[in-house]
């Protein structure tokens, strides 16, 4: 998504047009696509001009600065808003996912909160919270010693108290990748009375489920990220990410604002 959507900025500032292979996956998940889809799309980027970023996380204004009058091809994961943040409109309208989908994540929604207004009896101006838990992965070894941190209890009791602040009822919704490790730490670090732990379903159907709650608390990796910024209502991120000094500190800008948009709220 995020190849896509800064790809997409790139071209459109440049006058160029975006290229797809007809069987790429991202078109699986979004049918709306405004690429050009052609199938010997991989054959197109073989023999294409090669552009490589210097920074996977961060904004690079020499990624842009190529000939508009050659085929291009983009080696690189561009994981900034700051490559779409004048497309943003455009790339939203893209990014709806068929109606099967959103459908099946409103109905785990309607469920969850069905069930906790009957236990609780708390119904008006229930804010439902969203908030989705990463860690498996990014716990093996390797990944730490790139420099990879996970999210801490710490933090994410942090996220509730702000919103429980802010809001008189809410309804805590609790998403994680579909694995052990994450499903056991979620078991025995996260509860409350305003929390209900979602079962995993499809991974387009959660993010779908997360981007139609009211708002959203991420803890770390690109799903996360994706979840809140479809979401589009008040996103806590845990901002501790990286440890410093480290190959995956490197890809970041120095504030990581590059990465993260300006109107989330950064915690740790």
């Amino acid at each position: 998504m995020f190849i896509y959507s800064s790809v997409y900025g790139i071209a459109k500032s440049k006058g160029m047009v975006l290229v797809v292979d007809t069987y790429d996956h991202i078109k699986t998940v979004f049918p709306n696509l405004h690429a050009l889809s052609i199938n010997s799309a991989f054959e197109f980027c073989y023999s294409s001009r090669v552009v490589y970023e210097k920074r996977a996380c961060a904004y690079d204004i020499e990624t842009v600065q190529f000939d508009n009058r050659k085929n291009t091809t983009l080696k690189a994961y561009l994981q900034s808003w700051k490559y779409f943040k004048e497309v943003e409109k455009e790339i939203r309208r893209q990014f709806v996912f068929k109606q099967k989908v959103q459908d099946k994540a409103q109905a785990i929604i309607n469920n969850y909160t069905n069930e906790y207004i009957q236990h609780s009896n708390v119904s008006n101006n229930l804010q439902i919270i969203g908030v989705h838990i990463r860690r498996g992965d990014y716990l093996k070894p390797g990944k730490i010693a790139f420099g990879y941190k996970v999210a801490t209890e710490s933090y994410l009791y942090k996220a509730f108290k702000l919103f429980r602040s802010k809001f008189k009822n809410c309804l805590f919704l609790v998403f994680t990748a579909p694995n052990k490790v994450d499903i056991n730490w979620r078991k025995d670090h996260i509860d409350g009375s305003d929390v209900m732990n979602v079962d995993a379903h499809e991974r387009d159907v959660d993010m779908c489920a997360l981007s139609k709650c009211n708002h959203t608390i991420i803890t770390v990796g690109s799903f996360g990220w994706w979840s809140a910024w479809l979401n589009q209502g008040i996103t806590i991120y845990y901002n501790d990410v990286v440890e410093p000094n480290t190959d995956l500190s490197r890809d970041f800008s120095e504030d990581m604002k590059d990465y993260f948009p300006p109107n989330w709220i950064g915690m740790q």
